[in-house]
């Protein structure tokens, strides 16, 4: 953890790149995941997006010097298509109250006790950068967290954040969940700021044995696949050895491409899948074949990169609840969404079907087997 924080007079530009950060979270929002959950227990995205509104006009309340209330709802009530404009004009309002002449001088009165104005400053940056990590980890988007931000925030946390504001409500804090050092620096962050984060961190042992097993099967299938083309020539890859347009090397294409796809999923909804059309079915078909360009040893290596995505994905999640609608197709229940977890069941489902059609080519081919 970095050892200084930020001098004084750079707070309020943190405070701006955090609202920045924020407002681009916001907007990423799409509709249908604002029942999602976040690690944030009280609220889903819909209300967490309402809170961290009302949390900008409280930013701004504080700025001016106005009374806080103790007590009351702690979520605005924006709609969906209003809530990023109503963010982005109370962040605007924030950053020119905390921007005037003396603004940093003087004591502010909390809700939770009585604070030199930086010091009130730093709070407000540390609440806007976990809130947007809850968003992001809720959402899929942990790629567009500002990780220098987090980085930077980190002592500014461990000069602010005392132990005796630490506990139940009225404390806004709630205990240290320790993460590795390993871990990024949002991740640690949030975890300073009481959030349960699971990249390098220990889990509950049903979650963390659900995880593993996951992860142990899928590679089991894997693993039988990869024995099943062991000691291929790239010809006899692309070779048809039954009756099925299916040959080995395009099995192994095929199984990447939809491990790949599903896990994007997870990430990033329906979005992942593209559009539902005549050249998506073209794709998907394309993924079964063996061109003359491939190479056997080529598609396993691209296979092993998106295990080992695959892999950390699975450990690094929030949740194995987090969910996406379906992207729509024919052949999927309209309304329906799925969980990380059912999307890992699908992969693992998927892989196992295809590594038995690959044993069944193979002993065609030359009458190896992958067991037995």
């Amino acid at each position: 953890m970095p050892t200084a924080a930020p001098p004084t007079d750079h707070i309020v530009d943190l405070l701006d790149r955090a609202f920045a950060q924020s407002e681009r979270l916001i907007a990423g929002v799409r509709p249908e995941q604002g029942t999602l959950p976040t690690p944030c227990d009280l609220f889903d995205v819909r209300t967490l997006v309402g809170h961290m509104v009302f949390a900008a006009e409280r930013v701004a309340g504080a700025g001016r010097r106005q009374a806080l209330a103790a007590e009351g709802p702690a979520v605005a009530g924006a709609a969906d298509a209003e809530a990023a404009g109503a963010f982005a004009t109370a962040a605007a309002e924030a950053l020119d109250a905390w921007r005037r002449p003396g603004a940093l001088d003087g004591e502010i009165v909390l809700p939770f006790g009585t604070f030199p104005a930086t010091v009130v400053a730093r709070i407000y940056v540390l609440e806007q950068v976990t809130h947007a990590w809850d968003l992001a980890s809720a959402i899929g988007a942990q790629a567009q967290l500002d990780q220098e931000l987090a980085a930077t925030a980190l002592p500014m946390a461990a000069e602010v954040i005392r132990p005796e504001y630490r506990g139940p409500e009225p404390m806004p804090f709630a205990a240290e969940v320790g993460v590795s050092l390993t871990a990024s620096a949002a991740d640690r962050l949030a975890g300073f700021m009481g959030r349960r984060v699971t990249s390098g961190v220990a889990m509950s042992g049903a979650d963390e044995r659900e995880r593993a097993d996951l992860v142990s099967t899928l590679g089991k299938h894997r693993g039988f696949l990869r024995q099943t083309v062991r000691d291929l020539t790239d010809d006899q890859a692309r070779r048809r050895t039954t009756v099925s347009a299916l040959c080995l090397g395009g099995i192994v294409k095929h199984v990447t491409r939809v491990e790949q796809r599903w896990t994007s999923f997870i990430e990033e909804g329906p979005a992942a899948f593209g559009a539902m059309d005549a050249s998506a079915y073209a794709e998907h078909a394309a993924s079964f074949a063996m061109t003359e360009e491939d190479t056997l040893a080529g598609l396993l290596e691209d296979y092993r990169a998106v295990a080992d995505r695959t892999d950390a994905l699975i450990g690094g999640l929030p949740s194995l609840e987090v969910a996406h609608p379906l992207p729509e197709a024919p052949w999927f229940e309209q309304g329906t969404a799925w969980t990380a977890r059912r999307v890992v069941l699908h992969i693992l489902a998927e892989t196992a079907q295809h590594a038995g059609h690959a044993d069944i080519l193979r002993e065609a081919l030359d009458g190896a087997k992958t067991m037995g």
